[in-house]
């Protein structure tokens, strides 16, 4: 919980909006990494936001793009994505895979929901 409320603070100082998908990047990318998707045009590929390193550790990502990164982090934690218009003017359709979760992960998304809730009410 203290590392989701690090991670708030770090990405409310560089002007993100927090969400329960923004959060769970800081945890998957790092506080550092998750800001700099996040404050990257949709469009730019990871490998040039993250590095090689990161994509090869992480072959699922490879040839993706930041938006596809945000779009997957809050639809793993649950939130609706809408359709997003891509430069040609398109819409994307994502499919999403439901697969059971570890009790551990629950306990961090509730974790996370709370943590969210409790701002929210703040605002």
């Amino acid at each position: 919980r203290n590392l989701a409320r690090e991670g708030e603070a770090y990405l409310r100082a560089r002007g993100h909006q927090i969400t329960a998908g923004r959060l769970y990047l800081c945890h998957f990318l790092g506080m550092e990494g998750a800001a700099q998707v996040l404050a990257a045009p949709g469009s730019t590929q990871l490998s040039a936001v993250l590095g090689s390193a990161v994509i090869q550790a992480n072959p699922f990502l490879t040839g993706k793009t930041a938006s596809y990164v945000m779009d997957w982090a809050e639809r793993k934690m649950g939130q609706k994505v809408a359709r997003v218009a891509t430069d040609a003017g398109q819409q994307t359709t994502t499919t999403t895979e439901i697969r059971q979760t570890s009790p551990e992960f629950e306990k961090y998304k509730q974790a996370l929901t709370a943590l969210i809730s409790s701002v929210q009410n703040t605002l």
